[in-house]
């Protein structure tokens, strides 16, 4: 395992962004909106603690656990 520093100086960055860019872009809005929906369901959702836990740690599935599994387990079963 190379675990050199220098090896990031002969990447070239130039061709590698433009496909890196659009995939963190999409993650980080995946995240906000997920993060966004807890905060306003807080009330609504069981365990909203844990919710927040998933969605942050587990990166680009825990956002997407949330609002596939997470959104549909309501305290009172209605929106």
């Amino acid at each position: 395992m190379n675990t050199d520093i220098r090896a990031l100086f002969n990447v070239d960055w130039a061709a590698i962004l433009p496909l890196v860019i659009p995939i963190l872009v999409l993650h980080f809005l995946l995240l906000v909106v997920a993060l966004v929906d807890l905060y306003r369901r807080r009330k609504l959702i069981h365990h909203p603690i844990i919710w927040l836990i998933i969605i942050v740690l587990l990166n680009t599935i825990g956002p997407i656990i949330y609002l596939v599994i997470g959104r549909g387990m309501l305290k009172n079963d209605r929106y």
